[in-house]
């Protein structure tokens, strides 16, 4: 083989095509290595930087295949040193192996030493193998050469509960052995339990560390699943069972086994066999996983419990037949529902779980049973009352919830019942009893959420201990802090997601010092009060806030560190009342009244000012007292959760409305009405085109477009008038349900109860620090922000957050009035028809959408291939003149012959109205007469010819061409005859570009007549052949013969009159514009007359709801998203910015981005 002109015989050709995939994992160094040394402002820089990402990602799945194989092959090695396998193989339902380890186990008054295995989906215990010296192998042993276990037995965690056990416990399961470091383990499927011992309780932490991330990953990858698996199984096993129990089959029957009769048992091998003959499965190893998951589930078990499934002469049966099953689906249900119902009671505006007075006591979180059976109905969840009371029951007997006096059972009566979740340690009446901690109670929380940034020297505010809680201590004027709305005293319940005031206090700081030293903004959850009275000092000189809208006003802007601000006034909360007096229902001047510096000034003067800096009140400063009402609470309640494995964690569970909601149904309805206004314009231009009406269908038909323009147009007006009162609405955050049929408003494009449930789950990372970390407090100091990080330390927490998003179905119940009465159509079909004739499927039904469709979208492919045609003209006209050479000084060379030449009519810098004339330029041909009479073309001497075409200013474009090195465009398809012009020059290098260009230009115009000739114009046609136009369906088809002439000229300038080339295209582009343009005239009268335009605001005001709260959720879960990159231990992926760019570039490109200033900043000023 020859190498650079030598012959080598090293390496073989092989080796040479397998060195660069063995070097595959360097290329993304030299790839940054050459993005290092490349310019960015180089053309190849983007391409380099592609090359780069692309390469990393091949390589990190290469390198991630390679983990997951190299895990399989290790499952596969451990799997062959344990000898008497039963079941099926590791491979074919576990990936990893998660932890090993030996255990004590107490089982049948056994205390046995097993070696453990937790897999992903699979828990296996072993005995482990004697290596005694001398001893007799048995015949079992010497079949399996190399292992190192016996197989004692398998647990599908799927069907596994763990249960802690505390040191020093005795009880049944343990036999009575005293327990330490144990825990509990319950296979389900054959409702056995046995006792885990470990040596240590770091070892015992370890385990049940791994039991419960195994759980959290089989959860999260069912998340997607629609049905449970067990539920999946349970169904294919009772199919199975009712087959093989017919005559047919004959599997289940009584057999013998030694002197002793197994009743309807079946054999492992003859279910495979059957199992394949009925196309069940395809091979035998499918039998025996399926059998598997069906002993795993608790539908068939061995006869004996001694063996797991296997292809071969052992006897199972299934459970029903010996009254062993119990089936999972009735606890599971009431376990779901009660968790279901609880979320949901809790989460409503207004509370039906609250404090109530009964014979001069009062019972606190309480619910009345008869209050309960209405709700469940009113919801859907049952559908009479005594499946609502069966329900109640069995919630009372599964542990969720009791009576208050334990006297009583749940009854349709107006009796008090609470949840277990909701019981006090104190103040109950049920002392002697136990109660339930699953979930306990540790505060009740409303709160409002604070951004604050950092600062030169800290955050301007500093904290302090006071009755065991975190609250500010002071906050520095003009501070973020202070701007954010923080006032001192305040209790603060998290910082950046972490629960705080569950602290030590010295945690609490070096949160602050870590977060301060990387610069990271800070989340604040404080207490607030809903109402609040704030007193303004009056000064005189000027104001120092800006208050706007009405019914209620609202605070706009405040001054930074002004009096206001200092005092805890801040954008966003609404005026209720001044000085005592009633201030709602008025306007903001009715409260700027009030004040000596608005009522000295002129209100344009105010208006238009900017706001002051800082005042210094007197002590003789009047006070101005301002009742407000603060908006974008979040009510939330904070409970402590302890796992099974005994694993504390701490639940946030908050409830808020959607920021932005109003703002972005503004900006929803902006974009309505701007299309509704273009779409009247067309429509209004294309009417005043024919103005003659010779015939009464002609009369009608126009009548009915005149009728639909004017509807349309106070539509227009309404959106553009309620886009403006949204603008301005701040009180209340979200819209109320109304029930009633009313007149429309712009509340009806806005969702119902829209509000966004947030459950925010904390536990920590170390949980044998879990009780230092949030139960012990240790001595505390004065807050220092700018401690050292390192002088603290924090625990690390994990965090997981869950949104859910609330609101009632989009519907229209508005009344349009006309002229003083209720339209005719909106009132019957909304006063007097059904729940469906108001649903969806009759916002669907009432037109045909499909012919709607058909005309949108053919109106928008025409916009965009005509934009396409006209880019490939530009094409050809650059290309045009970039393959021509300008004469020198604007003079064309003299002919070769003996007469003088005509003055030159080239272009100079000296004559410009010969250089432009209506921005187009002129070009020169200079043609001699022997040229002129051998090429056919006007024989006049040195005539000139003139085209028109797009060129840059002060250019003169003369043909001049070298027979000898060049040649044309198409000359391939010229005859003999056909000789180019002498002053002609293509070089050989543009032709293909020039005949591309070309061929996607006839390309497209084929395109466009294709839209043209469709169907959806003939039924545009068709339903507006009354109205009278320019031409008929037939006279339009014919416009195509037309645009087939302009082709045929342009092929024939190509080979005769190439300088007119560009005037040809010129002319085929204003055919085909003018032929798209009819064409569009008639979608838009076709859309005119099918469109009913009183059912199109009834759809637009479903739409507008549902996109609104699609992203408020979207937009919830960006900022979580965001939010939860960082954590108290500072570690970051990447930058904020970038995050947040790639984000929206993703929902950009999907369409789903439509306006989220609304929403991240609700409070930025025009």
């Amino acid at each position: 083989m020859l190498l650079g002109g030598r012959k080598t015989t090293d390496i073989p050709l092989e080796g040479y095509l397998l060195t660069p995939i063995q070097r595959i994992c360097k290329y993304p160094l030299l790839l940054k290595e050459l993005a290092k040394r490349t310019p960015s402002k180089h053309p190849d820089h983007p391409a380099v930087q592609n090359a780069l990402q692309a390469m990393k990602t091949v390589c990190t799945n290469i390198n991630e295949t390679k983990r997951q194989m190299e895990k399989l092959e290790a499952l596969e090695q451990l799997q062959s040193h344990i000898e008497g396998w039963e079941g099926s193989n590791l491979t074919d339902i576990c990936t990893q192996l998660l932890l090993q380890g030996t255990l004590l186990k107490i089982s049948a008054g056994n205390i046995q030493e097993r070696m453990f295995f937790l897999f992903d989906n699979l828990l296996v215990y072993c005995k482990r193998k004697s290596r005694v010296a001398g001893k007799k192998p048995s015949k079992r042993t010497k079949s399996i050469n190399g292992s190192l276990y016996i197989f004692r037995g398998r647990i599908n965690t799927e069907v596994m509960e763990v249960e802690n056990v505390e040191d020093g416990t005795a009880d049944y399961h343990s036999n009575g052995y005293t327990v330490t470091n144990g825990w509990k383990i319950h296979n389900t499927a054959k409702n056995k339990w046995f006792v885990c011992m470990a040596k240590t309780a770091e070892d015992k932490q370890k385990w049940l560390d791994a039991i419960i991330k195994e759980r959290e990953q089989r959860e999260s990858l069912k998340l997607g699943m629609e049905r449970d698996a067990y539920v999946m199984i349970a169904e294919k096993g009772e199919k199975l069972y009712q087959m093989m129990m017919s005559k047919k089959v004959n599997l289940i029957k009584d057999r013998r086994r030694k002197l002793s009769t197994v009743p309807k048992c079946f054999l492992g091998n003859e279910f495979v066999s059957w199992l394949t003959d009925i196309g069940e499965i395809s091979k035998p190893e499918e039998g025996v996983n399926l059998g598997q998951a069906l002993l795993e589930n608790g539908i068939i078990h061995h006869v004996s419990d001694k063996h797991q499934f296997k292809n071969e002469q052992v006897m199972y049966r299934f459970r029903y037949d010996d009254g062993t099953y119990k089936p999972r689906s009735e606890l599971e249900d009431i376990v779901s529902k009660g968790v279901r119902l609880y979320c949901r009671l809790h989460c409503l505006y207004t509370p039906v779980v609250k404090d109530r007075d009964y014979h001069l006591k009062t019972y606190k979180s309480v619910i009345p049973a008869s209050k309960l059976v209405d709700w469940l109905i009113a919801q859907g969840d049952c559908q009479t009352r005594e499946e609502a009371v069966a329900l109640g029951v069995g919630l009372c007997n599964n542990g969720f919830m009791h009576h208050v006096l334990e006297k009583s059972e749940f009854k349709d009566e107006s009796l008090y019942f609470r949840f277990y979740a909701d019981e006090e340690m104190e103040g109950t009446s049920s002392k002697s009893k136990q109660l339930r901690n699953d979930f306990k109670l540790v505060e009740n929380i409303l709160g409002k959420g604070l951004l604050i940034l950092p600062e030169e020297d800290d955050y301007g505010f500093d904290i302090e201990e006071k009755n065991k809680a975190v609250v500010v201590k002071s906050v520095r004027r003009g501070s973020s802090a202070e701007m954010a709305g923080l006032q001192a005293g305040r209790k603060i319940y998290s910082i950046n997601e972490d629960l705080v005031f569950l602290r030590p206090f010295t945690e609490v700081e070096t949160i602050l010092n870590q977060s301060f030293c990387s610069r990271r903004p800070l989340r604040l959850l404080v207490a607030i009060k809903s109402k609040e009275i704030i007193k303004i000092p009056d000064c005189p000189e000027a104001l120092c806030f800006q208050i706007r809208g009405a019914a209620p006003p609202y605070v706009h802007a405040v001054g930074r560190g002004s009096e206001a601000a200092a005092v805890g006034l801040h954008p966003g909360q609404c005026i209720l009342k001044v000085n005592g007096s009633n201030a709602s229902h008025g306007n903001y001047m009715d409260v700027l009244e009030h004040f000596t510096a608005y009522r000295t000034k002129q209100q344009e003067v105010l208006i238009q000012q900017t706001i002051s800096s800082p005042l210094i009140s007197g002590e003789e400063t009047p006070l101005i007292s301002l009742t407000v009402d603060n908006t974008h609470l979040e009510h939330g309640v904070v409970y402590e959760y302890v796992s099974s494995a005994g694993i504390k964690s701490f639940v946030l569970e908050k409830i808020v409305e959607p920021k932005g909601c109003f703002c972005l149904t503004a900006k929803i309805l902006e974009a309505f009405a701007a299309e509704d206004n273009h779409f009247v314009r067309n429509c209004k231009r294309l009417i005043s085109l024919s103005s003659a009406v010779a015939t009464m269908p002609q009369y009608e038909f126009r009548q009915i477009c005149d009728t639909k323009l004017e509807s349309i147009s106070r539509r227009l007006a309404n959106y553009q008038e309620f886009a403006d009162g949204l603008k301005t609405k701040v009180s209340p955050a979200f819209k109320q349900a109304i029930m009633e049929p009313h007149s429309l408003n712009s509340m009806d494009f806005c969702p119902t109860n829209c509000h966004i449930n947030l459950m925010e789950v904390s536990y920590p990372k170390n949980t044998t620090s879990a009780g230092r970390s949030f139960s012990i407090r240790i001595g505390r100091k004065p807050s220092i922000i700018g401690l050292d990080p390192e002088q603290g330390t924090v625990n690390p927490v994990s965090y997981t957050q869950h949104c859910i998003t609330t609101m009632a179905a989009p519907s229209w119940r508005c009344l349009t009035p006309e002229d003083g009465d209720l339209d005719g159509s909106f009132g019957q079909q909304n006063g007097g028809t059904s729940q469906e004739e108001r649903g969806l499927s009759f916002l669907l039904k009432q037109e045909d959408r499909e012919i709607q469709d058909s005309y949108l979208h053919l109106f928008n492919k025409l916009d965009i291939a005509v934009k396409e045609m006209k880019q490939y003209v530009v094409q050809i006209n650059k290309l045009l003149s970039t393959i021509t050479e300008p004469t020198e000084a604007g003079v064309c060379e003299p002919p070769s012959t003996e007469e003088s030449s005509p003055p030159s009519l080239g272009t100079e810098e000296s004559d410009p109205e010969k250089a432009e004339h209506g921005g187009i330029k002129k070009v020169c041909f200079k043609v001699s007469e022997e040229d002129q009479e051998d090429s056919g073309h006007d024989t006049m001497s040195f005539r000139d010819s003139y085209s028109e075409c797009n060129s840059n200013r002060d250019s003169v474009l003369s043909y001049t061409s070298v027979r000898s090195n060049s040649s044309y465009l198409g000359s391939d398809e010229m005859g003999s005859g056909d000789e180019l012009p002498s002053d002609m020059r293509i070089p050989l290098d543009k032709q293909d570009k020039l005949h591309g260009c070309l061929e996607h230009l006839f390309n497209q115009v084929d395109a466009i007549n294709a839209l043209l000739k469709g169907p959806a114009i003939t039924k545009a046609f068709e339903e507006t052949k009354h109205f009278p136009m320019d031409h008929s369906l037939q006279e339009f088809k014919q416009k195509e013969e037309t645009t087939v002439r302009c082709r045929n000229n342009i092929q024939a300038s190509i080979q005769e009159d190439p300088w007119n080339l560009p005037l040809r295209i010129k002319n085929l582009v204003e055919i085909i514009q003018k032929y798209v343009e009819d064409g569009k005239n008639q979608l838009l009268l076709a859309l005119l007359k099918c469109t009913d335009t009183e059912l199109q605001l009834r759809r637009d005001s479903i739409f507008c709801q549902s996109l609104v709260a699609a992203i408020c959720t979207f937009s919830e879960q960006l900022l979580a998203a965001l939010n939860y990159r960082y954590n108290n231990n500072g570690e970051y992926e990447e930058s904020s910015r970038d995050a947040s760019r790639k984000w929206l570039e993703q929902i950009a490109a999907t369409g789903v981005l439509l306006n989220y200033q609304s929403l991240l900043s609700p409070a930025v000023v025009r």
